[in-house]
């Protein structure tokens, strides 16, 4: 039964709901009661919502285990022999779960009884608005070398501009390192802020630090011209503080203009200076004041005086010497601390905090106010963890006994609570204290009297740090003080209001974390054993609920003990074969079981309610085990030598500064380890016993040291019995295939499939079809005939596209006169080609692909036997010059452009060739039918020895550059000289894309498949298959399939390098003709020094910004990627009919060779700085990153793949078993991962079109690539990357013989020639043969073992080098 309680008490209304429900429906909920309150109640300034919630059944202990290990000692029978006795082993185990429990409970008393406050900041106003309270507010920075000046002026700033009386506000900056950097950005700021408060308070902004509130705003926001001339202002300022603090001191100029320098000439350093006040401004002085005439607060600077020979005290010594001078200067008896990272972010935190110190109920009995600490800098996902449930559930339990913690930063406290008043019913706040003093001396009097209350021995022989102020000799003097404070029968405030009321910087790396973790955990353990202990100092004196929300973070460093038992002894166990936990069967099972689940699914609901995220909540989880197996432990050994006076206090202050890449990381969420600490040391030698990890590649990863230590120490502890090395690279190559399975499957989640309405495209645009260029490119006539080529030109030649519109580019990377012959004669024959092919509608639009689909009773018109005739003419003339390797003198004079081969030295040493065959702009340039043809350009870059000519990537950049200056179109297609269009409606299906009204703006490139036409039936050689069917529409539901290097469309823009813009529809009207202004020639020969070997080479962007990437072998797929990671998609489109058609590898060793460069470029790609995993993060969708990935990682699969193709035969050989018998249940879990993912590939490459026999292939063909192809695609990797070797670009053979196309259609396989990939992996094969061959329960002896590996190798070697 629901029941509610209304308990009034002054400016408190409480209620107790067992639903928990958001503050915002709360609040209307109240305005409903408010309209039934009577007048009295107006005075009720404050209310607050008490939410039970029920206690978790979950245990921490879990945690560890899920954590770091997961473990099964039951599965197979093949542990060494268990040890007789583990009874310690369990006694241990019973220790840390009876740890747990305590601790478990300790923390379930915070969630018992929540407080969820709410303000009327009205009320007190109404009542108040002319007796407010005097605040001083206290801003504390030590170093200016890790706490910036101006990150500590843009604090001072928001909380100079708080919307409060300025008369009775004061701002007092310590400066512990008494810097004249930080004294001089001060300066600026006090000038600055006669502008910057008016602004505020002008418009109301929030926040009011001008950092933030500046990088807050849009673009759209920043048009006001008030906006832009305080940018400018806060700008001038910024960089006038930026100059100082570059320089490491300040002008003789600067120091001039403010008498105030005078007090750094005796300045020693930062641990040595005598005490330095300036007060900058004075609200009592009647020309303090701002531009618009208002006078402005207080603002003080405070540098304590240090000594060598006198302890300082950290942070607790400079409040309390800002508590001794601001009692002289404001003596406001409401303060609020802060430290200097952490800006005012609601300009009402003052009103807020008064709601509750002002309540006639319950002021007289609060001591502070304390606010959440929120970071601004803070991940989504947070890397590092966060304070998220702490300040979200804890504090509001603690804020049901009596209070939270003060925790140093955030806070308003009554001054008298710090002086060390003891709790009185008349504790009330004197209003009247409120009306500033006169001043009864200058203020240079007045700073040189103030400086003694800042000098290094006022506190010796004093209560102050004991009795008054804050307390010292404890790295948490922040919570030691609130402790004493509440024992002295005082209560505080925990509020969390609906917009942050103040923003800090949390730390950046995974080191600063933990040092920040190990200052705050020892400090509380301090406590716990001092004699301000709450377990004894504090019983009786506070609420039991809070003496255990104490104990919370007391007993945080002991913590590290059981974890550290359970992160090490199970992994101990598994060595020596002990069993620790039930097996699964078993009943006693269910009880671990459900403590693991319970625990966790209550923690992560726990922390989803407190708004974060699920990746949030797996990241709190592991800094919860980091922290407590390597914080929480040095924490904990620190204090026991503190407590027997071998060790000192420290106070180690979280830098603030971060640089450019650590930054980039954090951002990324990428773990940093920052520097080689003592406990990183810890966390990569736990982990190295327990998973054996492996190091990162990134600028991030575990320093060499560090991982040194912990790879000694790990394997140190884990000494391998025999036999058990297998089991462990056993589960490192199931651990991959599970990794990269999980990859894999990303791009099956959310495929696309597209359709075209190329009626639609024409009936509106038919007449503003932009302009397409098509780039076609061969490499050598040797393997890429000048006839195969030729067609591939004349399919693209005759698409359906406006011929004025249409320019086709040949690349000649050979500079051959065979191939440039073929192309010449190849214009000739189009001018009756293209007619034919219009004319009849013919598909494909290749000749010889043509003439061969057609039956004999498809041959009888007159019109196709004179084509026939006429193709076969002109491939008679083309053969027979082939044949011959060179033109005949007479057909050389039939056309001048021969003359350029007559310097021609060789493939790889000759001058650039342009010749433009057919000009579209020529009214001369037209077919039979007096129809103008498309362009027909040759381009044969020059190629010199002593430059590097990039491959595929310089001849396409060649043909980029040109091309724009003869066509220029917006619109590029490039093929492959074997791969010929299928489909004279490619272009149409496109620019369907490309002209799309809504989605256009953001389609770099249109991928078409790539189909093969010599493929047999059931591909003995495996395909494309899936890749095409599956995995690249997957990839399309993430932004677009990947770039591929033949059959795909361009935007001519994105490869000029062009980021990506909402603006970046492709201009219709540049498909407008220009007029020829240079006769042919002199434009031929301007071109030629565009195809240059040395273009690229003059400091020029080729090749890195602008077009094809060098540097790579898939130069195709990372010219993609950069592409997309500027901000473009891309599109992958398969038409009914296939929309090109290729020429497929027809040896084992062809394919082998092309596998190779394809996973030796991802790999390159991977661990390049355009890697999809760091330079593609947070740039791509993730789910398009894990697409990348799939290609990256080919390479790497080898060395799983080959330790299950050896290591068993070896285990075989020696009597190991591996895998448990059939009779036994754990053969299940075996059979059913092998049967599943059969069953699912097997129906995968059915549903995409293949055969039974074509799934076998496949799988054969997968497994010769991953041992054979990849290896050496690894091990090229690595050896460029330590520049033991040079990128190459093996072209795949296109010309086969006869007895060898034979087998191939025959689909026998051929082995081709004698690589060293064939010879890996016939070695393999004789040895699994060898292996299975065996007797004795399937033990070879070993001395035929020996004979036949013996004879295996000997057989590989002598057919390898035959």
């Amino acid at each position: 039964m629901e029941t509610e309680k209304v308990v009034e008490h002054g400016g408190d209304h409480r209620k107790h709901d067992p639903i928990l429900s958001n503050l915002e429906r709360d609040i209307k909920e109240e305005e409903q009661v408010e309209r039934e309150l009577d007048v009295n109640e107006l005075s009720r300034l404050c209310q607050l919502h008490g939410k039970g919630i029920p206690a978790s059944q979950g245990l921490d202990q879990r945690k560890a285990t899920v954590e770091i290990c997961e473990f099964d000692d039951d599965g197979s029978g093949q542990l060494a022999e268990k040890c007789e006795n583990g009874r310690y082993v369990w006694i241990g185990m019973l220790g840390a779960e009876l740890w747990f429990s305590f601790y478990w409970f300790i923390t379930q008393s915070v969630r018992w009884n929540r407080i969820y406050r709410h303000t009327f900041r009205d009320r007190l106003l109404l009542r108040y608005e002319n007796e407010l309270p005097r605040v001083d507010v206290f801003v504390c920075t030590a170093d200016p070398a890790i706490e910036p000046p101006i990150m500590v002026i843009n604090t001072v700033l928001s909380v100079l501009a708080y919307n409060y009386p300025p008369e009775k506000l004061s701002v007092y900056l310590s400066d512990d390192a008494g810097s004249e950097l930080t004294f001089y950005a001060l300066l600026e700021a006090s000038r600055f802020a006669k502008h910057w408060l008016p602004y505020c308070k002008k418009f109301n902004i929030e926040p009011r630090s001008p950092a933030a509130y500046f990088a807050s705003l849009s673009v759209s926001d920043q048009s006001d011209a008030d906006f832009s001339k305080m940018k400018r202002l806060y700008e001038e300022m910024a960089n006038k503080i930026d100059v100082v603090c570059n320089a490491g001191t300040v002008s003789d100029q600067a120091k001039l203009e403010y008498k105030g320098f005078s007090k750094w000439n005796s300045y020693s350093s930062k641990k040595n200076h005598a005490a330095i006040l300036q007060i900058l401004n004075d609200s009592r002085d009647e020309e303090t004041k701002d531009v618009d005439r208002v006078r402005l607060p207080t603002l003080v600077y405070v540098a304590r005086e240090k000594h060598p020979e006198h302890f300082h005290n950290f942070k607790a010594g400079a409040m309390n010497a800002l508590l001794r001078v601001s009692s002289e200067i404001s003596n406001a008896p409401v303060i609020l601390n802060v430290d200097c990272d952490m800006y005012s972010n609601n300009s009402n935190a003052i009103q807020d905090a008064l709601c509750f110190f002002m309540d006639e109920e319950r002021s007289r009995e609060i001591a502070f106010v304390q606010f959440p600490q929120s970071f601004g800098n803070a991940t989504k996902n947070e890397v590092y963890g966060s304070l998220r449930v702490i300040d979200e559930v804890e504090f509001h339990g603690a804020d049901g006994y009596g209070g939270p913690l003060y925790t140093g930063t955030g806070c308003f406290h009554r001054r008298d609570t710090l002086y060390g008043r003891e709790y009185s019913t008349e504790a009330r706040i004197d209003l009247k204290s409120a009306c500033p003093e006169k001043m009864e001396e200058n203020v240079h009097e007045l700073e040189e009297r103030l400086e003694r209350l800042a000098s290094s021995t006022y506190d010796l022989n004093t209560q102050w740090g004991n009795e008054i102020g804050l307390k010292y000799g404890c790295p948490v003097e922040d919570v030691l003080t609130g402790l004493t404070i509440k024992c002295k029968g005082w209560k505080s405030v925990y509020y969390r209001p609906k917009r942050d009321a103040f923003v800090g910087v949390s730390a950046t790396t995974l080191d600063q974390i933990l040092v920040q973790h190990k200052r705050w955990s020892e400090g509380d353990l301090m406590i716990l054993f001092s004699k301000y202990s709450p377990a004894w100092y504090g019983l009786g004196k506070l609420n039991p609920g809070l003496v255990l929300g104490y104990l919370i973070y007391c007993l945080w460093s002991p913590n590290c003990w059981a974890t550290l038992y359970y992160s090490i002894v199970p992994s101990l166990c598994l060595l020596k074969g002990i069993s620790l936990f039930p097996q699964v069967s078993s009943k006693w099972f269910l009880p671990f079981a459900y403590v693991v689940i319970a625990e966790l699914i209550y923690s992560f609901a726990e922390f989803l309610w407190s708004g974060g995220t699920i990746l949030g909540w797996w990241n709190e989880q592991r800094i919860w085990l980091y922290k407590r197996t390597s914080s929480y432990m040095f924490a904990f050994l620190d204090t026991m030598l503190k407590l027997f006076g071998s060790s000192n206090t420290t106070f180690i202050v979280t830098p603030k500064v971060t640089n450019d890449d650590v930054l980039l990381r954090y951002k990324q969420e990428k773990m940093e380890f920052g520097s080689a600490s003592p406990m990183l040391t810890i966390l990569s030698t736990l982990a190295m016993i327990n998973l054996f990890c492996l190091m990162g590649q990134d600028k991030g990863k575990i320093p060499s040291f560090t991982a040194f230590q912990s790879v000694v120490f790990a394997l140190s502890v884990c000494t391998c019995e025999n036999g058990r090395y297998v089991w462990i690279g056993m589960l490192g190559a199931e651990l991959w295939f599970s990794f990269y399975w999980f990859i894999t499957q990303s791009v099956r989640w959310n495929r696309i499939y597209r359709h075209t309405f190329r009626d639609r495209l024409l009936l509106r645009y038919e007449n503003e079809l932009p302009r397409v260029d098509v780039f076609v490119c061969t490499a050598d006539p040797a393997i890429e005939p000048p006839i195969m080529v030729i067609n591939t030109v004349l399919s693209v030649l005759a698409y359906n596209y406006p011929p004025e519109k249409l320019s086709v580019y040949l690349s000649d990377d050979a500079g051959s006169e065979l191939t440039f012959y073929a192309l010449l004669e190849a214009s000739h024959f189009a001018k009756h080609w293209l007619p034919y092919c219009k004319k009849f509608n013919v598909e494909p639009r290749s000749p010889a692909a043509y003439f061969a689909s057609l039956s004999v009773s498809d041959q009888s018109d007159s019109d196709f036997s004179k084509m026939k005739r006429l193709y076969e003419e002109m491939a008679n003339k083309i053969d027979v010059v082939c044949n011959a390797g060179t033109v005949s003198d007479q057909a050389k004079l039939e056309y001048k452009g021969f003359s350029k081969w007559n310097s021609y030295s060789s493939k790889k040493n000759h001058a650039a060739i342009l010749q433009i065959l057919n000009d579209s702009r020529d009214e001369e340039t037209k077919d039979v039918d007096r129809v103008r043809l498309p362009t027909l350009v040759y381009v044969a870059r020059e190629k010199h020895p002593e430059h590097f000519h990039n491959f595929k990537a310089g001849a396409m950049n060649a043909l980029l550059r040109v091309s724009s200056e003869i066509s220029n179109a917006p619109v590029i297609l490039n093929v492959d000289c074997d791969m010929y269009s299928n489909n004279s409606n490619a272009i149409q299906d496109a620019l369907c894309f490309f002209m799309d009204e809504e989605r256009s703006h953001e389609i770099a490139f249109v991928q078409f498949p790539q189909s093969f036409g010599n493929a047999t039936k059931n591909e003995v050689y495996g395909s494309l298959r899936v890749i095409n069917e599956v995995e690249s529409h997957g990839s399309d539901g993430y932004g677009g399939p990947l770039y591929v290097g033949s059959g795909c469309f361009h935007r001519r823009d994105t490869l000029y390098g062009r980021e990506y813009s909402t603006e970046a529809r492709i201009d219709l009207k540049s498909a407008c003709l220009e007029k020829m202004e240079e006769n042919m020639h002199e434009l031929e020969e301007r071109l030629e020094g565009l195809a240059s070997s040395t273009y690229d080479l003059n400091n020029t962007q080729w090749g890195n910004e602008i077009g094809l990437k060098y540097g790579c072998p898939v130069e195709d797929v990372l010219t993609g990627l950069t592409i997309k990671c500027k901000g473009w998609k891309s599109v992958y489109y398969r038409p009914k009919r296939d929309a090109f058609v290729g020429v497929t590898a027809t040896t084992l060793d062809q394919i082998l060779v092309q596998h190779k460069r394809w996973s030796e470029g991802g790999l390159m790609i991977l661990f390049s700085k355009n890697s999809p995993v760091w330079y593609g993060l947070g740039k791509l969708n993730p789910g398009l990153v894990l697409g990348y990935l799939i290609y990256c990682l080919w390479s790497p699969n080898c060395w799983a793949t080959l330790y299950y193709s050896i290591v068993p035969l070896f285990c075989l050989l020696k009597g190991i078993p591996l895998f448990p018998q059939v009779s036994s249940k754990w053969f299940l879990p075996f059979a059913y991962v092998i049967i599943a993912e059969l069953i699912y590939s097997f129906a995968e490459f059915l549903w995409s079109g293949g055969t039974i026999l074509g799934w076998w292939n496949e799988q054969r063909i997968w497994l010769y690539k991953r041992t054979s192809s990849y290896m050496f695609a690894f091990l090229d990797t690595m050896l460029k990357l330590f520049g033991s070797s040079n990128t190459t670009f093996i072209v795949t053979p296109k010309v086969t013989n006869d007895d060898v196309l034979l087998r191939y259609k025959q689909e026998k396989m051929e082995f081709g020639s004698a690589s060293p990939m064939l010879t890996i992996l016939s070695t393999l094969a004789m040895i699994n043969l060898f292996c299975l061959m065996g007797q004795d329960k399937g033990k070879i002896p070993s001395s035929t073992a020996f004979q036949s590996v013996a004879f295996a190798l000997s057989v590989c070697t002598c057919i390898a080098y035959m």
